[in-house]
């Protein structure tokens, strides 16, 4: 199959997915959505006029750039980013085509509901969304490198996050939860990074960050943090009901969960010695004694949330069941 992938370049996620298309025999074509450069980042957030009519000329240029090829799926990874015009033209170029969207945010995050009509599938990893407008469900995934990941952490009690803080409530769990540690002796590493904008508001709120950086981790730093910790620590954000790409990364990889996403309870691959899950008021009661006790199936592949699963769903634009409307069953 010919597929022409537009998606967002974040983390290196879309080139792990196009590999993992290419994998399934599949002719793939890549393309950014959103050029992710420190002048379109600026222009964002001081010229917001000038970055739309730049983003539009950019989806234009793709266009252009396709223009004569063929395709049997056109796959966007988000979409609000393109205006509407835009995506009547790839329709218009690609008549032919199934297209096909996926969204790894939710409608409450950003609304993408007006561009739905331009697809024949539209899968998303927040299972509210899938069940009140029809959406197919389609959790996120583990790359490869969290699979089969050697074991190396020699203390129970160990605990890491790696992570951007989005919002100042992100950062207090953060920090309560280390001043938690500190009193039970669980040894937590964390990598915080926040962009000015996000500083700007904790200042305002009279919050002074301790440890936190500007750009991303070293990816040796944070491979070492993975291998030696025995668990890690999620704090979801209440507007999605989806989980985090660290919750199947470290699922697959072998380590404890420890989250506020009380919907997890209900999963099928849930299990009270793999998953602990905390309140976002009750000062992580029983995170400790968790922590302490070893994991029944150590060796449990979660094949079903592998990348290599994910890129088959979208290929096939199917997705997962989605038993729960609410949290717990």
């Amino acid at each position: 199959m010919r597929i022409l992938l537009i998606g967002l370049h974040y983390h290196g996620y879309t080139e792990a997915i196009a590999a993992e298309l290419r994998e399934l025999g599949h002719e793939v074509r890549v393309h950014d959505l959103q050029p992710r450069t420190l002048l379109m980042k600026a222009l964002r957030v001081t010229a917001p006029r000038i970055w739309q009519a730049r983003l539009n000329s950019h989806h234009r240029r793709i266009l252009r750039a396709e223009k004569g090829t063929a395709a049997d799926l056109v796959l966007f990874i988000q979409t609000h980013q393109m205006s509407h015009v835009n995506l009547q033209a790839f329709r218009d170029a690609f008549p032919d085509a199934r297209f096909a969207l996926y969204n790894w945010d939710s409608l409450a995050n950003h609304d993408y509901l007006d561009r739905a009509k331009y697809f024949d599938t539209v899968q998303t990893f927040d299972p509210g969304d899938a069940a009140r407008h029809g959406f197919l469900y389609l959790p996120l995934f583990a790359s490869r490198q969290f699979q089969d990941v050697p074991d190396r952490a020699e203390d129970a009690r160990s605990v890491y996050f790696v992570g951007n803080i989005v919002n100042p409530n992100r950062y207090r769990a953060i920090d309560r939860f280390r001043g938690y540690c500190a009193q039970h002796g669980i040894d937590f590493q964390a990598y915080l990074a926040a962009t000015p904008l996000i500083r700007r508001e904790m200042s305002r709120e009279n919050i002074r960050p301790v440890g936190v950086s500007s750009g991303s981790i070293d990816p040796a730093e944070f491979r070492e943090m993975l291998e030696t910790s025995n668990a890690v620590f999620d704090f979801a954000n209440h507007q999605q009901t989806g989980y985090t790409m660290r919750i199947f990364e470290n699922l697959c990889a072998g380590k404890k969960l420890i989250t506020n996403n009380a919907r997890i309870t209900g999963e099928t691959f849930y299990s009270p010695d793999r998953i602990h899950v905390f309140d976002d008021d009750d000062a992580f009661e029983g995170v400790a004694q968790f922590l302490d006790v070893p994991l029944e199936n150590p060796g449990e592949a979660f094949h079903a949330y592998r990348i290599q699963a994910f890129a088959r769903h979208l290929a096939e634009g199917t997705g997962h069941d989605n038993p729960m409307a609410e949290p717990g069953r």
